[in-house]
């Protein structure tokens, strides 16, 4: 069994939707794409190598996404 890199605990939103990765979050955005509806952002703690934040939900799928892609070989 593998363990976690990161551990990460849905929260409520930081005073005026600030995300440690530096800037004012949206309120809301479209989860599942352009055509969806818009949802509330969310906010998650975010722990572990060094990192201990609240990170805005757009961050963390960007974040990710970076990952798994440089897991493939695809970035450096």
């Amino acid at each position: 069994m593998l363990d976690a890199d990161l551990t990460q605990k849905e929260v409520d939103p930081p005073l005026e939707h600030w995300c440690a990765s530096g800037h004012c979050a949206p309120i809301s955005f479209r989860r599942s794409g352009p055509d969806s509806l818009e949802e509330p952002t969310k906010f998650f703690h975010v722990t572990g190598h060094g990192i201990d934040g609240i990170y805005c939900e757009p961050c963390l799928i960007i974040a990710h996404h970076m990952s798994k892609i440089q897991k493939q070989g695809l970035v450096k």
